[in-house]
């Protein structure tokens, strides 16, 4: 597999969630917004109290998935030997990236589940190399491949 196209695509996934999280704070600003020459009544401000709320919330996401995207873009993906940071893991199971979390997604017809430097399951493979096994939530994994 290309690392430099897997990259291309965490960075179009990341992107794709930066937007989702704007459109959100779009919709839910705009239920901020209360016309103030129309009658208000004390429901409408409690509602404009939790969309302000929610907006701060999301645009904590937002802050949070920006810095992510400029993260990945510092991880360095060359071919690796060990469990880091850029790294494609191959177990019986699954195929982890380590880089962002994600939701799995296929590329070249793999299976691919993003975890981030500081996911736990990373704890417990940070630094393994091929052949080695590590445990996570009642599981054994043996690496079967690194790139």
């Amino acid at each position: 597999m290309n690392k430099s196209t897997l990259k291309d695509r965490l960075i179009e996934i990341q992107k794709k969630v930066i937007y989702e999280i704007n459109e959100k704070i779009i919709t839910t600003h705009s239920m901020v917004d209360v016309d103030e020459s129309d009658t208000i009544d004390p429901e409408d401000l409690s509602h404009q109290s939790e969309s302000m709320f929610i907006e701060q919330l999301f645009n904590v996401k937002l802050k949070k998935a920006e810095n992510d995207l400029q993260l990945l873009h510092k991880i360095n993906f060359d071919v690796k030997t060990k469990v880091e940071p850029g790294a494609l893991v191959k177990t019986e199971m699954f195929h982890f990236i380590v880089a962002m979390a994600t939701v799995p997604f296929d590329l070249d017809g793999i299976h691919i589940i993003g975890i981030s430097s500081e996911s736990p399951i990373y704890t417990e493979m940070k630094g393994l190399e091929k052949g080695e096994s590590f445990n996570f939530t009642d599981k054994s994994y043996t690496i079967l491949e690194i790139n």
